[in-house]
């Protein structure tokens, strides 16, 4: 089988820090941000050293140092890969709020250094001891699947033995704001998934979300030399040229962009099925809009439904596509399929597989 072996999960989220986190549903809501109250004290990290970081770079340590621990595995041996949509927005607003107000002796250096791209990587690999290199990628909706695919496949092509890979977002006013002047992320929750808006037509969507997720992944032969556990298998799929077969899809819908995409790349996978009629669940009514992180977080999902048998709560689905999925999850799932698009038309997907042995 062509596939990698899934052996820890680490994750924050407002909802929690453990895999029960991702069955309870949002409210019905207005579009506020679902925002983490306080990060748990992290063993090795200093009040200091946390002190100052950004959001995002403590809920990155936070969730890669859960998944480092479950999987029992040497970070050392490991390469890292973070995908990311808009980095640590807060601190360089205070940078550059304090620059522009007060001049370049009231900007701080640890505020700059702290909001950069790569701080999050730059922090988890200093403070797990990463030694064997990592990897920030920007991307849209998508990033998080498409990190962890490029995880995947170089692990499959022998680049690495063993990776540590996540997605992080913090909710910032700043970024927040500039998506309501493009009418995204409004006021009310949609009536099915995916909402395909037309133009003009912009008042829905689950509002601006915050977290980090992170897995740790590796090979049959690595993990099997180190005694580790593999608790579920991940292979990367091309959906316009794999033959897909799934028990239950979950699928980055939210009201945004993408959805117009997803619901085309759904009508797809229906055709393809011939008749059966997987499971078809969404991960933003739970998350609201995480961006790069919210294709990870359907991941996470997937693994919870599949490790754990965490039934997920189902949405309304759209009037085309209801014939051709089952929202009832009747049965625990052997094969779940992650599909995620960015709304530039980019997809990702990846199968999650339940622990069997390897061809």
């Amino acid at each position: 089988m062509n596939a990698v072996a899934i052996t820890g999960i680490g994750l924050i989220v407002p909802a929690g820090t453990d895999l029960s986190a991702l069955k309870d549903p949002m409210p019905q809501r207005s579009n506020d941000a679902l925002q983490i109250s306080s990060v748990p004290q992290i063993d090795g990290l200093s009040k200091n050293d946390a002190r100052r970081m950004s959001k995002l770079t403590r809920y990155s340590i936070f969730a890669a140092n859960n998944a480092l621990r479950m999987s029992g595995n040497s970070s050392e041996a490991m390469n890292i890969y973070i995908a990311l949509t808009h980095g640590s927005t807060s601190l360089l607003e205070e940078f550059h709020t304090y620059l522009f107000d007060y001049g370049p002796e009231m900007a701080s250096p640890n505020t700059f250094s702290n909001g950069v791209t790569n701080a999050p990587l730059s922090s988890i690999s200093s403070f797990a001891k990463i030694k064997q290199g990592g990897t920030t990628i920007l991307g849209y909706e998508n990033a998080g699947c498409d990190a962890l695919n490029y995880c995947a496949n170089a692990i499959m092509d022998k680049e690495h033995d063993a990776c540590l890979v996540g997605a992080s977002e913090e909710y910032s006013e700043i970024v927040l704001d500039a998506y309501k002047k493009c009418g995204w992320y409004n006021t009310l929750n949609p009536k099915c998934l995916p909402y395909h808006f037309k133009s003009g037509d912009h008042k829905t969507g689950f509002g601006v979300g915050e977290g980090s997720a992170f897995f740790t992944v590796e090979s049959k032969s690595h993990c099997n030399s180190r005694n580790g556990k593999a608790l579920c298998l991940y292979k990367p799929v091309e959906i316009e040229s794999d033959n897909i077969s799934a028990d239950m899809i979950i699928c980055g819908s939210g009201a945004g962009p993408q959805d117009g995409y997803e619901l085309d790349i759904l009508k797809d996978i229906a055709k393809s099925n011939r008749g059966n009629k997987p499971v078809l669940l969404f991960s933003k009514p739970f998350f609201g809009e995480s961006f790069a992180l919210g294709s990870m977080l359907s991941c996470c999902m997937a693994f919870a439904a599949l490790q754990n048998n965490i039934i997920i709560p189902s949405f309304p689905l759209h009037p085309d596509i209801i014939n051709m999925y089952t929202t009832e999850c009747t049965v625990p799932p052997h094969k779940i399929l992650v599909i995620s698009s960015g709304r530039n038309g980019q997809v990702s997907a990846g199968m999650f597989l339940e622990n069997q042995s390897f061809e």
